[in-house]
């Protein structure tokens, strides 16, 4: 059973815990993503750049750890 938790992480380079911590922050940067974009939806002249640039970042993250693993 413990392969199911572990096979992935491994595979990216990454420990257990390591893997959750690096989800959560990803979480937390979608989450202001989520925000800022709902804002911008209301107040077009706000955070005209913000989502994408976030989106962006995670992307480059993401692709990073991939080059790492």
């Amino acid at each position: 059973m413990s392969n199911a938790f572990t096979k992935h992480p491994k595979e990216v380079g990454l420990s257990y815990s390591g893997h959750f911590i690096f989800a959560w922050s990803v979480v937390f940067k979608l989450m202001k993503a989520v925000i800022c974009c709902s804002v911008h939806s209301v107040f077009p002249f706000m955070f005209t750049h913000t989502t994408s640039r976030i989106v962006k970042g995670l992307n480059d993250q993401i692709e990073d750890r991939k080059h790492e693993a």
